[in-house]
This record gives C-alpha cells, sequence and structure tokens, in this order.
C-alpha cells in the first residue's frame, strides 16, 4: 500500500460536516502531477468517511469510483501505526559522510585541510537527511471487519496542504470509531 499525503483529516465526537459523519478523511496520491490535478477537482483520491451508521471508503481517480459502505456493526476492530524512517534518514547522512570523507582523504594527500569542504558536504547530507525524514514519516489508519477483511491507509505529510498527523490524532479516530460501534450495539441491542 502506498502511503498518500493528507488533503482533509476532520475527526471529533460530534458530527464534522452535514452529512453528519463524525470522522472525514481524504488522502491523495503524491507528487505535482497529482496536486495539479487537485486545483481542477480530478484529483485521485481516497476517502474514509464515518458516520453513525456506517464507514465508508471511497476511492477515485480520472478513470472512475469505487466504494466500500460497512455497516458499524460488521467492525470489529481499529488500528493506527506510525513509522518513522530514521534508518533510511540515517543511510542518506551516512551516504553524504562517507563522501565528506573521501574528500577529506583526497585534500590531505595533496596537502590541504579540506575542513571546509567536509563540513559542507557533511551538512548538506545532514539537511538532506532531515528533510527527508520529516516528509517520510507515515501514518497508518485503518479498521478489521467482522468477516477479517482489513481496509486501511497509509498517510504522510502533506507539504502543499500543509496537514500533518501525529499518533495521538489517528488513536483519537480509532476512540470515536469504537464510541460510535457501541452506541450503535446499544441502539439495536438496548443495553
Amino acid at each position: 500500500m502506498s502511503a498518500l499525503v493528507i488533503k482533509e483529516w476532520k475527526a471529533d465526537q460530534k458530527p464534522v460536516d452535514s452529512a453528519n459523519n463524525y470522522v472525514s478523511i481524504t488522502g491523495r496520491k503524491g507528487g505535482l502531477v497529482a496536486w495539479l490535478l487537485s486545483l481542477v477537482k480530478i484529483d485521485p483520491t481516497t476517502t474514509i468517511r464515518v458516520s453513525a451508521e456506517r464507514l465508508e471508503f471511497a476511492s477515485g481517480s480520472i478513470e472512475g469510483n469505487d466504494a466500500r459502505i460497512i455497516p458499524l456493526q460488521n467492525i470489529c476492530s481499529s488500528y493506527y501505526g506510525y513509522h518513522k524512517p530514521w534508518k533510511s534518514a540515517a543511510g542518506i547522512f551516512g551516504f553524504f559522510l562517507f563522501f565528506a570523507f573521501s574528500v577529506l582523504n583526497s585534500h590531505a594527500r595533496e596537502g590541504s585541510s579540506g575542513a571546509s569542504d567536509f563540513f559542507l558536504i557533511a551538512g548538506i547530507g545532514f539537511i538532506i537527511a532531515a528533510i527527508y525524514y520529516f516528509l517520510n514519516r507515515q501514518l497508518t489508519l485503518g479498521f478489521v471487519e467482522t468477516s477479517g477483511l482489513i481496509n486501511g491507509i497509509r498517510f504522510k505529510r502533506s507539504v502543499i496542504e500543509n496537514i500533518d498527523l501525529t499518533p495521538e490524532q489517528a488513536h483519537a479516530v480509532c476512540v470515536i470509531v469504537q464510541n460510535l460501534i457501541e452506541e450503535k450495539e446499544k441502539r439495536m441491542y438496548g443495553r
């Protein structure tokens, strides 16, 4: 599953839109082309909406739309996860550090210091690694149906829409959905 950038994130204990959804999350494919398509409203998006009665997964693109509508009583659990790409960022920084040491060694053979080149290359590597880390943190949010089918979406930070997520926000969505499921059971079974 590829990560989508967050286009919209609304979740609250009370409805967040006119359709009485408590959760309304939309992600779009990343990249400049997808962003340009979003400006003319034909962007490929995936949406999760949760009301007091159902959970809806919808995905649409220029090619068409798909939707799954799941009665809330058929959701047995929700989950979330948060991935921090520190190993990849460390690898990027390590590559630049190796290159910086190679330049330093080359300067040493020529009899010059090369310290400024070393620090310049290492600094650039650190900045690139930090940007990579910052832009590639991913949040997974999903729901498991009683049939065992898992519906999930992976999100990453949106620079253009300036929306970032925390694990606490994903946890809040899971709590909202769980509360809605319990309320629906009380209504259905008179508990």
